[in-house]
């Protein structure tokens, strides 16, 4: 198990939600954010954006009352200071804020076992440049995939119709729109049901939004890296598993999250919906921008905010399977949608592209473009064939034949 760090809370207006798509939401209410108290105090730092003090600080969490114009200033803020995509967690209520500053238990799920590699090493190697690059491709030329604007609703479309084409190919599997009452755009679910243990499930995301600046509806914000990477990762990992005719034994669950970028909004919906349901989920992976040759070739994982039990596991998949090297580096708190669930006491991982130091400067601007990361899909091989194998063994696989179908 483990016990989050220190951390402040900001608020922010968000309510849970079915499957099913809400009426066009209503103008966003105030929200509460939370801060972690370490980063506030961080010196050399311009004037925190959120004026005023604290409605709640428990000397780790500070948690602010805020519009929610205010969240892109915030995101920008910690995206200049940080480098982090979101930075805090957005709370609908006051109650919800003051909840989550407790401290989070994470109960591991495993153990963990690596013993699936005659039907994952095979399906690594049809994993192709081109199949990635093509989704990347077609998720940066929307104007952007901001949550609020009407091209982040048309992009989620997008994804659900790509996944619906590799759900056809597996039998019971389905995808949906996790539709979310306080914005616009829906995350989107596509869900293998496992052949033995359907209630255990394993998750693999990403966001699937975009921002640039102070973040509107207009600003082009391509992302390509931040995060149109991360979808092409997971949707190059399913095509491979659909196109082989492998079948878990547990529930896989591949999620694009809606509006990451002002605090990790439609993740911390989904988990917290999990978590009253009382899901069982066995492991999280959180995949955010993968395209990026910052620090060359090799895997980063978090060691911040992730359980480390799956985090060594991980990184012995990508050691097994990803043909690189796996490292780790750091990012800090509510660094990316991973951090929703480990908050709600799942157990979770992060891969990232490079240290974060060395990571992609031109995210959150409409320099983030498939150019800036060199032009091709090269660095994300190796990513999409870790989602692969974490898919596999964690759901583990039922006897079947293995179809290794390339694009």
């Amino acid at each position: 198990m483990k016990i989050l760090g220190l951390s402040v809370l900001l608020v922010v207006s968000v309510s849970a939600s079915d499957f099913d798509v809400p009426p066009a939401p209503a103008p966003e209410a105030p929200v509460w954010v939370a801060v972690d108290h370490a980063d506030l105090a961080k010196a050399g730092l311009p004037a925190f954006p959120i004026s005023g003090v604290p409605e709640i600080t428990d000397g780790r969490t500070a948690v602010f009352k805020v519009r929610p114009d205010m969240l892109p200033v915030l995101s920008q803020f910690m995206h200049d200071n940080f480098k982090r995509c979101g930075g805090y967690f957005a709370h609908s209520t006051k109650a919800a804020a003051q909840a989550s500053m407790r401290p989070t238990v994470v109960v591991a799920a495993g153990p963990y076992t690596l013993d699936q590699q005659a039907v994952v090493t095979p399906l690594v190697a049809a994993v192709t440049e081109s199949g990635i690059r093509a989704t990347i491709d077609k998720l940066a030329a929307f104007n952007n995939r901001y949550y609020q604007s009407e091209t982040g609703v048309t992009a989620s479309n997008w994804i659900l119709a790509r996944w619906s084409e590799l759900a056809a190919k597996i039998p019971g599997a389905s995808v949906e729109l996790f539709a979310h009452a306080s914005w616009k755009q829906p995350s989107v679910i596509l869900t293998i049901p496992g052949s033995e243990f359907p209630d255990e499930i394993v998750v693999l995301g990403g966001h699937l939004d975009s921002i640039s600046g102070w973040g509107n509806s207009g600003a082009r914000a391509p992302g390509a890296d931040d995060n149109a990477s991360g979808i092409a990762v997971l949707t190059e990992a399913a095509r491979v598993i659909a196109e082989s005719g492998v079948r878990p034994k547990r529930t896989i669950q591949f999620m694009g999250y809606a509006a990451e970028e002002v605090g990790l909004r439609g993740s911390q919906e989904i988990a917290a919906k999990y978590s009253t349901g009382g899901k069982k989920v066995i492991g999280v992976i959180q995949f955010d921008m993968s395209n990026f040759k910052g620090t060359g070739a090799g895997i980063y994982f978090l060691t911040d905010f992730v359980d480390p039990t799956l985090s060594a596991f991980t990184a012995k998949l990508a050691t097994q399977y990803s043909g690189v090297t796996a490292f780790t580096t750091k990012c800090g708190y509510a660094c990316s949608d991973h951090a929703s669930w480990t908050k709600k006491g799942f157990p979770s991982a992060m891969a990232f592209e490079a240290t974060f130091d060395d990571s992609n400067k031109a995210i959150h601007s409409e320099r983030d473009t498939l150019a800036t990361s060199g032009g091709d899909a090269s660095h994300s091989i190796p990513f999409a064939k870790l989602s692969v194998a974490f898919a596999l063994e964690l759901a583990k696989t039922a006897p079947a034949a293995v179809k290794v179908t390339s694009r």
